[in-house]
């Protein structure tokens, strides 16, 4: 029997503009990945999402830093990062300034 889980997103900068939120639940099923998660938050929030975090072959921009629990987890590992019921997601855009 599938389980759902639920995980906490936290967003800054762009992905905060284009989400109107600074955080919020989503639920999932129980095995998906970190890769599971973004294709879902771009059905969420449609195009504007999803071009700011996918590039033009649908894999996640290397600008970006996505933390789990406070661990970064690299572009090409998204797809294997197992999420379960708690975890913090956060999505970094890149940090500019000086």
């Amino acid at each position: 029997m599938d389980e759902d889980i639920s995980i906490n997103l936290k967003y800054f900068a762009n992905v905060r503009d284009i989400t109107g939120k600074k955080e919020e639940s989503l639920l999932l099923r129980k095995g998906h990945s970190v890769m599971d998660a973004l294709i879902k938050l771009t059905e969420i929030y449609g195009n504007k999402l999803s071009q700011f975090i996918l590039n033009e072959k649908g894999e996640p921009r290397e600008n970006l830093t996505f933390l789990i629990n406070g661990q970064a987890i690299k572009s090409e590992k998204l797809s294997e990062k197992k999420l379960r019921n708690g975890d913090v997601f956060v999505i970094l855009p890149p940090i500019s300034g000086g």
